[in-house]
C-alpha cells in the first residue's frame, strides 16, 4: 500500500512539474554554487523514481544499490537488439567520490578476465546510465536509418556501445553527472563544474586495479560538450578525447545565438534529466541574461587549454552543435587533432562509424601502431542536396586554405546577387517581420560547377519604422536548375526528401544565421575562422526608429557543390526558417514588430561573401 501511495505521490509531483514548465510557470530557486560561489537559478526537477508521463521515452530509476553480474556471450537484452559477442562483467551503481564529498554513480562494463589491464572509455552523461538509444530513436523519422540491431541497449544514450568496445579490450564507464538521476548534488548545463568533477572522476578511475590508467572520452551532443570542459582541466590520465558533435559556447551556439534567446531546447532537455537535487534553469537564464556575463563565461569552454589528442566530428546540419564543433577543432591546442565532417544526422554517424573511432582509441589508449597517424587531418563531406554527397574529401585545414571569398552584391530590384560590380541603382524590398512565411529572397545563379566550403558572411542595410530593434534570420538554400529549393536527406533511405517530415533531424535545408540588431557590434577575435564574424554581445545598442543600419552576420559553415545552372538562394525573414528539431517544442520568441526593409545598391550596398573553393 505504501509503495502505491509513494508512486501516486511521485506521479502527482512530476505532473505538477510538467505543468510548471508548460503552463503555470517555473518555481525559481536562486543559490550559490559551492565550487566557485557563483549564483545560479534552479528549478525543481522530476523525481528519478518516476513514474513519468509519456512526454519522452524515459524509464524510472529502479535501483541505486551496488550490484554486479556477468552478461554471457550471445545474451540479448531485448529481441531485436544486438547480441553480445563475449562475456561482459557489469558493475552497477559504482560510487565515484568528488572533492566536495558528493558521490556520482557509474555503471561499468568490462572484460571478465582481470589478468590483463584494460583501457577506459568514459561517458559523461545526464540522461541516465540505465537508458539507451533505442527509445528516442523510435520517435525519429525512419529511426534515422538505423535498425534496432545496431545497438545492444547497454550503451548510454548518445554514447558508445559496450557490446562493440568490450570485446576489443576496453572498459566502458557510464557516469551520471552531478545531480542527474541518483548522482548527488544539483544538475548544471555543462560548464566549469564538469571540469572539476571530470578531473576527480578520471583520477579516481585511473587508480582501479584492472585498468592501465589510460582514459579516453567519448560521446555525442551533451556527452561531447562535456569533453571540451573536462579536457580543459587537463586530468593527467586523459589520453585522448573524441567529441562527436558538441557545442563549445553555450551563448553563441544554442541559448542566445546571435543575441536572440532560445529557451525551448533547454526546457525540453530538462524533462529528460530527473534529479533528486535541483536543475539549473538554463531556459530561464537564456531569457534573463541578454548580454555576456559570468554566467555565459561559465558556459564557454576554454578550448586553448586542451592539449590531448582529439578526434572531432562535425556536420553542417545540426542546429545546435555545428558551429561549436568546428570552433572546437580549430581552437584546441592539441598538436595531434583530426576533424571529420560527415553528411548525416549525428546519431546515424555515431552508430555506424564506431570502427573509425576504435582505430583512434586503439592508437592512443592501447599504443598500437595501426596506421592512424596516416589519417588525413581533415576529412570533409560536400553536399549536393539533389544527389549523393561527396564524403571524406581530404584537406590540410578547415576552412581549407584553397577557399577564397567572393563578394556577391545584392539587388532588390531583381531579387538577385552578382559578383560583377557593386549595384548602381538604389532599391529596397521588405517582409512583415511577425508573419510566418514572409521572406525576401536573393538568388545567385552559377554558370559553372562551384564548390562552397567555409563561412559565408552577409552585409545588409536594414530599416524598421515600428521598433528600435530587429531580430534578423537568414538561410542559404540550394535551388535546382528549375529554380526549385532542394533539401539534403540526413540519413540513407529509399524515400525522397518530399516523403519525409519537415524536421531538422531528417532534412537539412542549408546553413543559417541570426542576429539581434542591438548586438551588431563586430570585433576581431583569434577564435574566428576566415569569413567568420565575432559579435562580443557585451552591450545592447538600440537603433532609432526609421534609421537605416548596417548589419553583418555569418552563417554557420557550408560545404556544398553547385552544378552549372543551379542557384544559391539567400532568404531573409523575421523568424527562424530552419525546420524544427521536434514539433513538440514551443515556438521561440523574438523581438520583432512591423516591417523590415532591406536596402541595396548605390550608397546602400548589401552583399554576401561566399567561400569558393579554387
Amino acid at each position: 500500500m505504501m509503495s502505491l501511495l509513494t508512486q501516486l505521490s511521485s506521479c502527482i509531483l512530476n505532473l505538477y512539474r510538467l505543468l510548471q514548465i508548460f503552463i503555470i510557470g517555473k518555481t525559481v530557486i536562486t543559490k550559490r554554487r559551492p565550487l566557485d560561489n557563483k549564483q545560479f537559478d534552479y528549478n525543481p526537477a522530476q523525481n528519478p523514481e518516476g513514474p513519468f508521463l509519456p512526454v519522452f521515452p524515459i524509464a524510472p530509476l529502479k535501483d541505486t544499490n551496488y550490484s554486479s553480474q556477468i552478461l554471457k556471450e550471445g545474451h540479448c537484452k531485448e529481441p531485436g537488439l544486438k547480441a553480445l559477442e563475449c562475456d561482459i562483467l557489469v558493475e552497477r551503481n559504482v560510487p565515484i567520490p568528488m572533492r566536495d564529498g558528493v558521490k556520482l554513480y557509474a555503471d561499468i562494463y568490462r572484460p571478465v578476465d582481470d589478468s590483463q589491464q584494460v583501457h577506459i572509455i568514459l561517458v559523461w552523461s545526464p540522461y541516465g546510465k540505465h537508458l539507451s538509444n533505442d527509445g528516442l530513436l523510435g520517435t525519429m523519422p525512419e529511426r534515422l536509418g538505423l535498425e534496432r540491431s545496431v545497438y545492444s541497449g547497454y550503451e548510454d544514450f548518445e554514447g558508445p556501445d559496450p557490446a562493440f568496445f568490450v570485446p576489443k579490450g576496453y572498459a566502458v564507464v557510464n557516469i551520471d553527472v552531478r545531480g542527474a538521476w541518483a548522482s548527488e548534488g544539483d544538475l548544471h548545463f555543462w560548464g566549469k563544474q564538469d571540469e572539476a568533477d571530470g578531473y576527480d572522476a578520471i583520477e579516481h578511475l585511473a587508480q582501479l586495479p584492472w585498468t592501465n590508467g589510460k582514459i579516453g572520452l567519448s560521446g555525442n551532443s551533451w556527452l561531447a560538450i562535456s569533453q571540451w570542459f573536462i579536457a580543459a582541466g587537463n586530468p593527467p590520465h586523459v589520453a585522448a578525447i573524441a567529441p562527436w558533435e558538441g557545442l563549445s559556447d553555450g551563448y553563441r551556439d544554442q541559448h542566445r545565438r546571435g543575441g536572440i534567446p532560445s529557451a525551448a531546447m533547454p526546457g525540453a532537455i530538462g524533462l529528460l534529466v530527473p534529479s533528486f537535487g535541483l536543475l539549473e534553469d538554463a531556459g530561464g537564464l537564456a531569457e534573463k541574461r541578454a548580454t555576456w556575463d559570468e554566467y555565459w563565461d561559465d558556459k564557454k569552454a576554454e578550448l586553448s587549454k586542451i592539449k590531448v589528442p582529439a578526434y572531432v566530428l562535425a556536420s553542417y546540419s545540426s542546429k545546435i552543435h555545428s558551429a561549436g564543433s568546428f570552433r572546437g577543432f580549430r581552437n584546441i591546442s592539441s598538436k595531434d587533432k583530426w576533424l571529420r565532417v560527415h553528411p548525416y544526422q549525428e546519431w546515424y554517424d555515431f552508430a555506424t562509424e564506431q570502427g573509425d573511432l576504435e582505430r583512434f582509441f586503439c592508437y592512443y589508449l592501447k599504443g598500437v601502431d595501426n596506421g592512424w597517424l596516416e589519417t588525413p587531418r581533415v576529412r570533409c563531406s560536400l553536399l549536393k542536396f539533389n544527389g549523393p554527397p561527396v564524403v571524406n574529401k581530404p584537406f590540410e585545414s578547415y576552412p581549407p586554405s584553397e577557399s577564397r571569398h567572393i563578394k556577391y552584391f545584392l539587388d532588390a530590384s531583381t531579387a538577385s546577387g552578382s559578383a560583377a560590380n557593386p549595384v548602381k541603382e538604389e532599391a529596397s524590398c521588405y517582409y512583415e517581420a511577425t508573419k510566418t512565411g514572409n521572406e525576401v529572397h536573393f538568388d545567385i545563379r552559377f554558370d559553372q560547377t562551384t564548390i562552397l566550403i567555409g563561412y559565408p558572411t552577409i552585409h545588409l542595410n536594414v530599416q524598421c519604422h515600428e521598433l528600435d530593434d530587429m531580430d534578423i534570420f537568414v538561410i542559404l538554400r540550394k535551388l535546382d536548375k528549375s529554380g526549385k529549393p532542394v533539401n539534403h536527406v540526413n540519413f540513407p533511405t529509399t524515400k525522397k526528401a518530399e516523403e519525409l517530415p519537415k524536421l531538422n533531424p531528417a532534412l537539412y535545408q542549408g546553413p543559417t544565421g541570426m542576429l539581434r540588431a542591438s548586438h551588431r557590434e563586430v570585433r576581431d577575435s583569434p577564435e574566428t575562422a576566415p569569413g567568420e564574424l565575432f559579435h562580443p554581445h557585451e552591450t545592447e545598442v538600440k537603433i532609432p526608429r526609421g534609421q537605416i543600419v548596417d548589419l553583418e552576420l555569418s552563417t554557420w559553415p557550408i560545404g556544398a557543390i553547385y552544378e552549372a545552372g543551379e542557384s544559391l538562394r539567400l532568404s531573409i525573414s523575421g523568424e527562424n526558417m530552419c525546420y524544427v528539431e521536434s514539433h513538440a517544442l514551443p515556438k521561440e520568441k523574438n523581438r520583432n514588430r512591423g516591417r523590415h526593409i532591406i536596402h541595396t545598391g548605390g550608397k546602400f550596398q548589401s552583399w554576401i561573401s561566399l567561400p569558393v573553393l579554387n
